[in-house]
């Protein structure tokens, strides 16, 4: 018998303040919970900013310009900022057998997908998350869960400058390691045309289709259900 694809959400927008996307994610996670949203991808850029995961160390953040935003997610500390393409995902895993292990493949395999189609061959690592090509790291993954819910995601360097990577120790790891999708290619990178192509990847992976919602469409959802949030 056939079975229709569940459907999901995505917001895609622009450039937007790490601070006004966390407590976007933070509503969505309770709105999720509460059954008011659906599976949501979120996908924007952020102006410059170092973010420290639960897993952060002191001496890999101590020489950055700008003082870290410490959060929820897993992992260490990264930086985001212009030409990075930043996705983040408020599933419901009990509705998709409760496998984070699961989960985390599918955010890498969706990236390794799209880039597979700019001609790039990526990987994930057996040691390290993220998506590699050969033995450099092109994006950087961390999640974190509450009752069942996911929030954070993927960070994908598309046309990043890599030089920002050197004022910390990204994901522990020396800067010399980042990589982008341009530096890749010689050539930079169509954005608008690879947030299609990845959305479209994340559609096949996750088997759900994601309708575009205009954050103002809920934005009365999300600042009422901003407030009160704990892990």
């Amino acid at each position: 018998m056939y079975s229709p694809r569940p459907y999901g959400w995505v917001i895609d927008i622009g450039r937007i303040e790490y601070e006004r996307a966390l407590i976007w994610q933070r509503s969505l996670v309770k709105m999720r919970r509460d059954g008011l949203a659906r599976d949501t991808i979120i996908m924007l850029e952020h102006p410059p900013v170092v973010t420290v995961g639960r897993d952060g160390h002191d001496e890999n953040f101590e020489k950055s310009s700008t003082e870290p935003v410490f959060i929820e997610r897993g992992g260490d500390v990264t930086w985001h900022g212009p030409g990075q393409l930043v996705v983040y995902f408020i599933f419901n895993l009990t509705r998709r057998g409760r496998d984070l292990h699961r989960f985390m493949s599918n955010i890498q395999e969706g990236i390794i997908g799209a880039l597979g189609e700019w001609g790039l061959t990526g990987r994930m690592d057996d040691q390290y998350t993220g998506v590699w090509i050969g033995e450099k790291k092109l994006a950087s993954i961390g999640v974190a869960v509450k009752h069942w819910i996911t929030f954070h995601g993927a960070a994908i360097n598309l046309n990043t400058d890599l030089e920002e990577f050197r004022q910390i120790v990204p994901c522990g790891l020396s800067a010399d390691v980042m990589t982008s999708a341009a530096d890749q290619l010689g050539r930079k990178v169509d954005e608008k045309e690879f947030r299609k192509i990845l959305l479209a990847h994340y559609s096949r992976v996750f088997d759900t289709v994601f309708d575009p919602v205009a954050p103002e469409a809920i934005a009365e959802d999300l600042e009422s259900q901003s407030g009160g949030f704990t892990i």
